[in-house]
């Protein structure tokens, strides 16, 4: 699809944005039975990614903080493909386990995922700061979303990863962005 000529932002692949939504699955304490199976969709899009791709043991990447974190759940159409959970630590609010298919990564799904996750964790209440611990070689997609990255460097799951910051000002804009058009620069 074209718009005077240039590609659409909304396609990618045959795939559009507008034909992604999200399942945000709550707290475990405020957790209904059936959002369980959306759960299930996260922790099988986390073994993909994590376990079987980039080899993380599972003994870190199931670390028992589930239940204490808000989970987003990226669909397209009926297909989850990407997803993210949300908690509070304290340094602030905590965007981790984010994780997209490999087969929907480069198609601003990314961006669609961080805009919602910040914007499930400000509905849940969360008012902290919000950061990532983002793996090295991932920076400057994040930086594209408007974060920034700090001095503080990590090893996790032996892969190199740096904290990295939203500003007030950028996560405003971030989720002021057009659900159609996620090519905001920062």
């Amino acid at each position: 699809m074209t718009i005077d000529g240039l590609p659409d932002p909304r396609y990618s692949m045959g795939m559009k944005v507008t034909e992604c939504h999200i399942t945000v699955i709550p707290f475990g304490a405020q957790r209904q039975p059936h959002e369980l199976q959306s759960l299930l969709d996260c922790l099988a899009i986390r073994e993909k990614v994590f376990i079987e791709e980039q080899k993380v043991p599972m003994s870190v990447e199931q670390d028992g903080k589930d239940n204490e974190s808000g989970h987003v759940l990226l669909w397209l159409q009926d297909t989850p493909m990407g997803t993210l959970r949300f908690r509070e630590t304290p340094e602030g609010v905590k965007l981790e386990r984010i994780a997209i298919l490999k087969e929907y990564r480069g198609h601003r799904f990314g961006k669609l995922l961080i805009r919602e996750g910040i914007r499930a964790a400000r509905m849940s209440g969360k008012t902290d700061p919000i950061y990532i611990h983002a793996q090295e070689h991932a920076t400057t997609f994040y930086a594209s979303v408007g974060f920034k990255e700090t001095d503080e460097h990590t090893v996790e799951a032996n892969i190199p990863h740096v904290t990295m910051r939203i500003s007030e000002e950028n996560e405003a804009k971030l989720l002021d962005s057009d659900t159609h058009d996620l090519s905001c620069v920062f």
